[in-house]
């Protein structure tokens, strides 16, 4: 068991994320570690990752203490990494307008969020109505035509961050010409952490930090400690804000269309309630499963009837036999499973399909009001924790997803007209690489919930003081500190000096590449809340 430390407090002001939202963030509130400088890595960069964490913590429903894992560890098994965390190999993403009638191409060097999609969308649309609470107007690159585009879709590469998208270079060629007709902004950032689904998801359709609209986690606490998923059965209720559909829906009294294609609930923030709110009406939500069935909640949404699972069968086929036999496999992987060929190319192309079936069926760009439709490509993140980011199946999945891109595009322009129509095309985080890949480490998250019980946890209920290890951080039995034995500050100055030796489970040694390094501290920083309660890296 490690000594309790003392650490010595101080006071700075971290710099601002420099992709930052309208309003200042407050200084923060740090505690040094008192190990020795030279086993201190620099905290260049700490202030922007602490930005992201604050701006995604959510009180009861986040961990209670957060974790800042020094680069390019993570809190997960090592053979599937999780890709949650504030750095900046996570956060970056493209983002991409593409509308020849609407959109002024070029590079903008200027910051910009996921926060800023929902209020410059409002302004293509020429809605007046919305104000976005975290979020700006990317006016720069909007030409200000007195009409309106027709629709605005939204288009989000699941995973298709930067640092996916220049492991597999020659994967996206047509995004590549694309971006020269286009608006895009070398320096997005999703602007908040965790960098996981359902919170990206829903600041892209409310234009709030999850602080704000409450949905910070795959994940999150109950009030009766039980530990569920925000968007439980196609739910949006938790959703604490409206999205600009739901504004612009009810402010237009439900006459613009507003859809979604997705392959999952947590993608529900970007098209908002339906239904569930007063005044709303029930906007098409398309989820496609696994097995290429299609499901809504009909209690708030409305599923069009485009389903064509031969189809999806017929794509199959073709991959199975595109290298030259026909086996039921795709490099080596049973084509028969679901969850395998949702990470493939297949299942990329069906999902294409589905969405020009969900445009032709529907009367969107057919309405005086403009209308709304967002989708997520989901298989390329799939495929990355399936197999691995940097693996040649998701490479090959990104081609495909590159591919119904240009399909898309292709049908957009016949369909609507090139100067009626506005594309968005962002991504929700980047991938980990494999820890043998990165040389991180991969905290076994059990080990340190132990670790850490067996320093705080004094009574003898039966009743552990941390109740749960995520990947964001540590969730504390509130109950179980009324013992005043410790506090989460307490809890959390111990956690930052957490070792890579110390995380060994029983009988492990440490593994290649870690040999004399035993000691190292396995997190940079620690927040209770929004604070920063600790940190082991050293000041500039």
């Amino acid at each position: 068991m490690r000594p309790r430390r003392t650490a010595a407090v101080l006071l700075l002001t971290l710099a601002a994320c420099t992709a930052s939202a309208p309003t200042s963030e407050p200084a923060e509130t740090q505690r040094e570690s008192d190990m020795p400088d030279e086993t201190r890595a620099s905290c260049e960069g700490l202030g922007a990752q602490v930005t992201r964490v604050a701006r995604g913590y959510v009180p009861s429903l986040s961990p209670d203490i957060s974790v800042i894992p020094r680069e390019p560890n993570y809190v997960g098994p090592p053979t599937m990494p999780v890709h949650s965390g504030p750095w900046d190999y996570l956060a970056r993403v493209p983002l991409v307008l593409y509308g020849p009638g609407h959109i002024a191409p070029g590079t903008y060097d200027g910051p910009a969020t996921m926060a800023d999609l929902a209020p410059t969308s409002a302004r293509l649309i020429d809605f007046d109505g919305f104000r976005a609470p975290d979020g700006r107007i990317l006016d720069e690159a909007l030409k200000g035509r007195s009409e309106p585009p027709r629709i605005v879709v939204t288009v989000v590469w699941d995973g298709g961050g930067w640092n996916v998208l220049r492991s597999h270079p020659k994967a996206w060629p047509f995004l590549k010409r694309l971006m020269d007709r286009s608006a895009t902004w070398p320096n997005m950032t999703i602007g908040s952490s965790p960098s996981v689904t359902p919170p990206i998801h829903t600041t892209l359709g409310s234009g709030a930090w999850p602080r704000r609209h409450g949905i910070p986690a795959l994940n999150i606490r109950t009030a009766q400690g039980e530990f569920v998923d925000p968007m439980l059965f196609l739910d949006p209720s938790r959703i604490r804000v409206p999205t600009l559909a739901d504004v612009y829906d009810e402010a237009r009294s439900n006459a613009p269309v507003v859809g979604l294609l997705a392959s999952s609930n947590w993608h529900l923030g970007m098209v908002g309630h339906g239904a569930g709110l007063q005044g709303g009406d029930r906007d098409e939500v398309v989820i496609l499963r696994e097995d290429g069935s299609l499901e809504t909640n009909p209690e708030v949404y409305s599923l069009p009837a485009i389903s064509d699972t031969a189809r999806l069968e017929e794509y199959t086929r073709t991959l199975d036999t595109s290298d030259g036999q026909s086996d039921g496999a795709w490099r080596g992987h049973p084509l028969d499973d679901p969850l395998v060929r949702y990470s493939t190319p297949a299942h990329v192309q069906y999902q294409e399909f589905l969405l020009e079936a969900m445009l032709t069926a529907g009367d969107y760009g057919r309405n005086a009001d403009p209308d709304l439709l967002f989708v997520n490509f989901k298989s390329g993140d799939d495929a990355g924790h399936r197999w691995g980011m940097t693996s040649a199946e998701t490479g090959a999945t990104l081609r495909a997803i590159d591919a119904a891109l240009a399909r898309l595009i292709r049908f957009l322009d016949a369909e609507f007209g090139r100067d009626a129509y506005v594309m968005m095309l962002t991504a929700d985080h980047g991938q980990t690489p494999y820890p043998e890949e990165s040389g991180g480490w991969p905290v076994a998250g059990g080990q340190l919930k132990d670790d850490v019980n067996a320093e705080f946890d004094h009574s003898d209920n039966g009743v552990d003081l941390v109740d749960r290890v995520v990947s964001a951080g540590l969730y504390v039995r509130p109950d179980e500190l009324d013992d005043g034995d410790a506090s989460l500050e307490d809890i959390a100055d111990w956690v930052v000096g957490y070792s890579a030796r110390e995380n060994l489970v029983e009988d492990e040694s440490l593994p290649e590449g870690w040999g004399g390094r035993g000691s190292e501290p396995l997190f940079d920083a620690v927040l209770v809340g929004r604070k920063v309660a600790g940190r082991s890296c050293a000041a500039g």
